[in-house]
C-alpha cells in the first residue's frame, strides 16, 4: 500500500505534530513553542533527532494492537467531508481551522490543563482534505527521530501511523499519547489527516487501537 512517489515536508510535519488550540466556536491550530523550537532542532540535525536534553518532540513509541471486540459499540458514528469514523461515546464536537485545513475537533469532558489557552481536553482532530494532499514518508520521519509505520486501513491505498506518549505541549508533566493518523482513500485520493492527544498508558492505547478501525475513507 505504499507509495513512494508521496511525500510531505518535514518541517511542515514535525511543526503539526503537537499541536495547541485557542477558544472558541471555531479556532485555530497553532503550534506550541517548545514544539516549534523541537522540530527546527530535529529538522537540522537528524543525527541527534531528540534535540537538546530538555526538548524531547518523540517520547515513547505507539504501537497498534488489536482492536477489542465492541469496544466501539457505543461510540458515535460521524463523518468529516464524506470520511466516516467513531468517536467515543460523550465526546462534543466542533468546527475548526488548523494547520491542515478546516475540519472536525472532538474532546472528552475531561478537562486536563486549564492554561492562557482556556481548557485543554483530550481531543482528536479531524482534517479532511489535508491541506496539501501529500502522505508522509514513515522512513524520513524515522530519520528524524519520530516513530512511523504504515498501517493497514480498510479503504485507503495508504495510511501512516505516528504516535509516542509523551509530555503535553502545554504542559509537560500532564503525559499523553500524542497520535497522527494519515489516510489516503483508494476510492477518491483524498488525504485526511488525524490527530490529537489521548489519555497516557493502557487508556490511550485502549482509545488508539480502537478508533483507527472505524475509519472509512
Amino acid at each position: 500500500m505504499r507509495n513512494t512517489h508521496a511525500k510531505i515536508g518535514s518541517m511542515v510535519l514535525l511543526a503539526g505534530l503537537v499541536v495547541g488550540l485557542t477558544a472558541g466556536t471555531t479556532t485555530t491550530a497553532v503550534a506550541g513553542p517548545a514544539s516549534v523550537a523541537c522540530a527546527a532542532t530535529s529538522a537540522h540535525s537528524p543525527s541527534q533527532a531528540a534535540g537538546p536534553s530538555d526538548c524531547d518532540p518523540v517520547g515513547t513509541p505507539v504501537n497498534l494492537g488489536d482492536p477489542t471486540p465492541g469496544a466501539t459499540d457505543n461510540w458515535q458514528r460521524t463523518k468529516t467531508n464524506g470520511v466516516g469514523y467513531k468517536i467515543p461515546a460523550k465526546w462534543t464536537g466542533h468546527k475548526i481551522v488548523g494547520d491542515g485545513g478546516k475540519g472536525h475537533e472532538w474532546e472528552s469532558r475531561k478537562v486536563i490543563i486549564s492554561d492562557e489557552f482556556g481548557d485543554l481536553h483530550w481531543r482528536i482532530l479531524v482534517q479532511s482534505p489535508f491541506v496539501n494532499q501529500e502522505m508522509p514518508d514513515p522512513e524520513e520521519l524515522n530519520e528524524l527521530g519520530f516513530y512511523a509505520s504504515y498501517i493497514e486501513v480498510e479503504g485507503a491505498s495508504e495510511a501512516v501511523l505516528v504516535a509516542a506518549q509523551t509530555g503535553h505541549w502545554a504542559d509537560a508533566s500532564v503525559k499523553t499519547i500524542d497520535f497522527q493518523v494519515f489516510v489516503e482513500s483508494e476510492r477518491t485520493g483524498v488525504v485526511t489527516r488525524f490527530m490529537g492527544e489521548l489519555p497516557p498508558g493502557k487508556k490511550g492505547k485502549f482509545l488508539l487501537n480502537n478508533f483507527v478501525p472505524t475509519i472509512r475513507p
